[in-house]
């Protein structure tokens, strides 16, 4: 890196997750009134140059780290400066001071005179001993306050070439982001990477400290990266550094040169566990499963959200239902039924298959809404108008929030479990609800035929134009069609799930790209819920094949996703929010839920064919955070809130918010799972003689 490359630095602006523009290089020092001095004429890989701002006299030693994993640290690696977001000036800083303190560890100090007060700083450098990572804690004070300014630290070697950034929820296979303030992030990092993973960072905040809080100024940190032009930095204090204040920042990397997805994330990750000394917190307990499993079967024997002719309320006030859902709802009131012999289960469950069947197109493909209510002013009506211009008429339609497009992947799960149900009704009452299988049969066929040139498949398709989005992840696609294959006996579902399995590793696990699972929001939206899917996907395989490589697939995606997932309690809110994440990239609060995923039974097959204890405590510390989130008493008993904390107030109804109680999906999900699981059962007292 050149003079020139730590410039680029500073064009990292206060924009809120959003592309930075490219620097000039035909005016690099414009505003500058920097000199530039060498600090380390010895470090490998780049010539190292340093910009300092004041008088002080560049150190005279270098200073070299390497350890056994042969992971190398030199002065010039880092950039540590001062921004003023008033006017955009900025002052780099060259240490006075460069010592090793041990045979993995250095230490950088010194001070500079900036606006009338004294800057002083130190940053401690350690390596780990045997493993490609290491920690940098930069600290400093200032004798009189200092109005504007902020502290940024970047790390810089090795990027050059194109790197990507993942950060969710607001960057994945991205060139660029700048988050102001940084927040909503599970694992307070970003992943950086190569386009073709023969290099890949973590760079993060140490999780070991009360990072992000809004309350202090460690809530106004910012982070920054841009392909070519800005390397990766966290930005400090909001601009307003305090006499008094003794400031730290401490910051972890994390490196791996494996070039592969399956390599790469379980160690970078498990580098990370073992540095912050990562331990799933197993004291929380709400109730036992078949507690939670009675409140939420309870809820179902007189449902106050019924809905009479149509069926079960989406969430609270909403005025449509998503009648693709109906098959794996009424999987729920058939076990209810099977297990209790209670009628009023059987029936529910029969009148929301046929209700899901009158909504079927002639091409094949389901309606996947249905509005009761075109009027009123509800807020999603609102915001449905306010995206698409139109207000959905009432009756079935393909309307969701802003568009109006049939759905592949929801139109894929309802299939599947259509197919399931009829199997499940043929096998325990000896009735062929024939009608069952052959409406998912001509869904099934209607999706296979719009699979995309690249092997995935659109995440929806336009009613009128007959338009396909881009490929997204479609995991519950991926999950329907070798179980669709395995009750029909149709091996063209095999087929086209290779395909799809080819563009999972190659445009998504290889460019770390996970959207669509949300089919309300567009294609590109950044989310969490599909990594649940994709690693159900891999288990299935691995059970139908036996293939190693599923596995490991599995694993490598269940490490990511704990990247995307809260690490620890956050000091500043009550509600519990280890293991909780961000709902989706473009409505922040923190979730905790199943969406149309099976989070609590992956983790548990992940435990049984590993035998790592991590997962069997990670799933049940999920399973008590939606606990957490059922609703035991109330008009709603049995609900789930679909938050369990919003620790950066977007909702603005405070850090312990819960928002809305949803009476359908997600709790649906959780109990079935219970169930599968073997963990609770319908109680058999109340069942007629």
């Amino acid at each position: 890196m050149n003079a020139l490359s730590l410039f680029f630095l500073a064009a990292a602006t206060t924009a809120a997750a959003t592309c930075l523009p490219k620097a000039s290089a035909q005016n690099p020092t414009a505003t500058s009134t920097t000199t530039i001095a060498t600090i380390a004429a010895t470090a490998p890989a780049f010539v190292a140059t340093s910009i300092h701002a004041t008088a002080l006299a560049p150190a005279a030693v270098s200073l070299e780290l390497q350890n056994a994993a042969g992971f190398r640290f030199a002065p010039a690696d880092i950039v540590f400066f001062l921004f003023n977001k008033k006017n955009s000036k900025h002052i780099f800083l060259s240490p006075s001071v460069v010592r090793r303190t041990g045979q993995f560890s250095g230490e950088l100090a010194g001070k500079t005179e900036v606006g009338g007060a004294t800057f002083s700083y130190q940053i401690k450098i350690a390596l780990d001993p045997a493993a490609p990572a290491a920690s940098f804690t930069p600290s400093w004070s200032v004798d009189k306050d200092l109005d504007g300014w902020e502290v940024a630290f970047a790390y810089q070697r090795g990027f050059t070439g194109d790197w990507r950034v993942q950060l969710y929820p607001f960057a994945g296979n991205s060139e660029s982001v700048s988050v102001n303030p940084l927040r909503y992030c599970g694992v307070p990092g970003a992943l950086l990477y190569k386009k073709d993973l023969s290099s890949v960072l973590f760079f993060a905040l140490d999780s070991r400290s009360d990072y992000l809080n809004p309350t202090t100024w460690t809530g106004k940190t910012r982070f920054a990266f841009s392909n070519g032009a800005v390397n990766p930095a966290f930005y400090a204090g909001g601009g307003q550094l305090k006499a008094g204040v003794a400031y730290e920042l401490p910051l972890q990397l994390f490196s791996d040169n494996s070039g592969k997805f399956t390599t790469a994330i379980p160690n970078i990750v498990k580098n990370w566990m073992r540095t912050n000394d990562y331990k799933v917190d197993t004291s929380l307990f709400v109730r036992t499963p078949q507690e939670a499993f009675d409140i939420g079967a309870a809820a179902r024997d007189n449902p106050k959200f019924w809905i009479k002719g149509i069926g079960y309320e989406h969430h609270r006030g909403t005025p449509f239902v998503y009648p693709a859902e109906n098959p794996f709802f009424a999987l729920l009131d058939y076990i209810l039924f099977s297990e209790t012999g209670k009628k009023d289960n059987r029936d529910r469950a029969f009148h929301l298959v046929d209700f899901l069947l009158k909504g079927q197109q002639p091409n094949g493909a389901f309606h996947t809404s249905y509005w009761f209510r075109a009027g009123g002013s509800k807020g999603n009506l609102k915001h449905s108008i306010a995206h698409s211009g139109t207000r959905p008429e009432k009756g079935y339609s393909s309307w969701d929030w802003g568009h109006h497009a049939y759905k592949i992947d929801i139109n894929a799960m309802a299939a599947q479990n259509l197919l399931i149900l009829w199997q499940l009704v043929k096998e325990k009452e000896g009735i062929d609800k024939k009608e069952w299988r052959d409406a998912a049969v001509r869904s099934l066929e209607w999706i296979i035929s719009q699979q995309n040139a690249d092997g995935g498949f659109p995440q929806c398709v336009d009613v009128k134009t007959g338009q396909k989005s881009i490929s997204t992840v479609n995991g519950r696609l991926l999950v329907a069609l070798p179980r669709a294959a395995k009750i029909t006996g149709d091996k063209r579902y095999l087929e086209k799930a290779a395909q799809a399995e080819k563009f999972l590793r190659e445009k998504v696990q290889n460019r770390i790209w996970f959207t669509g699972a949300h089919p309300d929001l567009p294609p590109e939206d950044f989310e969490q819920d599909s990594l649940p899917l994709v690693i159900e996907f891999w288990l299935d395989k691995y059970e139908r094949t036996g293939e190693k490589d599923a596995l490991e697939n599995a694993v490598a995606n269940a490490y990511l996703n704990l990247l995307f997932w809260c690490p620890k309690q956050l000091s500043w809110v009550k509600n519990p929010t280890q293991t909780a994440h961000s709902e989706q990239q473009n409505y922040n609060q923190y979730s905790v839920y199943s969406y149309n995923n099976k989070k609590l039974s992956v983790l548990h097959r992940l435990h049984k064919y590993t035998n790592n204890p991590l997962f069997e405590q990670l799933k049940n510390r999920v399973m008590q955070m939606n606990f957490y989130t059922q609703l035991a008493s109330g008009p709603y008993k049995g609900a789930q809130y679909e938050a369990i904390a919003d620790p950066w107030l977007e909702r603005r109804h405070g850090f312990n918010n819960m928002n809305s109680p949803y009476t359908s999906e997600l709790v649906v999900d959780v109990l079935v799972q219970l169930y599968e699981l073997g963990l609770a059962k319908p109680k058999k007292a109340d069942a007629p003689k």
